[in-house]
């Protein structure tokens, strides 16, 4: 397939993954297809495809960049901090931010939809975010702030699972984004005596 000619190749696709984006957040994974995109997009078929070798590429790069900005703000906003206790906030906090991301909350859909049963698949989507608790736990332990004992990797999937459940909050009446954040805190407050030494 050719190269589209006219164009910044590179605002190209990011055009197209912003409106990808907002489609699979209004629609689903299943329902949405490229034939939308395309509409929505005005851009021709040739083009799509050519940065996009189908919906699910697509799809997987959308939630990639939600992951990618996770990061990118973790890297800024843990850089000021000394103590591994302070990080497991700002991480919570992160967390409930990014988790307001209405892609993310397709994600599960995706693996029902297609069948994805692997864990490597499920893990490549969770992996960035996950290393950064055990990264934190890690820490934690040599600056002598958490048990020298903790098994890092279980107690990584059990923070990791707890917290990321908590975007479920809504559901039980917790709607602000101060109730929501509110929230988040109280979890690692309940959470850090169980890690302290």
């Amino acid at each position: 397939m050719s190269r589209p000619t006219g164009v910044n190749s590179e605002d190209t696709k990011q055009f197209i993954v912003d409106v990808a984006t907002k489609i699979f957040e209004h629609k689903g994974y299943s329902v949405t297809s490229m034939a939308d995109i395309k509409n929505e997009t005005n851009l021709s078929k040739g083009t799509i495809y050519y940065h996009f070798k189908n919906k699910e590429e697509l799809y997987l790069y959308c939630i990639q960049q939600v992951s990618k900005e996770f990061i990118r703000n973790w890297d800024i906003t843990s850089n000021t901090e000394r103590t591994a206790e302070k990080k497991l906030y700002i991480w919570a906090n992160l967390n409930n931010i990014m988790l307001q991301k209405p892609i993310m909350n397709t994600i599960q859909e995706y693996f029902v939809s297609t069948n994805k049963n692997n864990y490597d698949a499920v893990l490549k989507l969770y992996e960035p975010e996950f290393q950064i608790v055990s990264q934190i736990l890690e820490e934690g332990i040599n600056r002598g702030e958490f048990k020298e004992d903790l098994h890092i990797d279980d107690v990584s999937v059990l923070l990791y699972n707890f917290i990321t459940s908590l975007a479920n909050a809504e559901l039980f009446g917790y709607r602000s984004s101060q109730e929501q954040k509110n929230l988040y805190k109280l979890a690692i407050d309940l959470i850090i005596p169980g890690l302290k030494k």
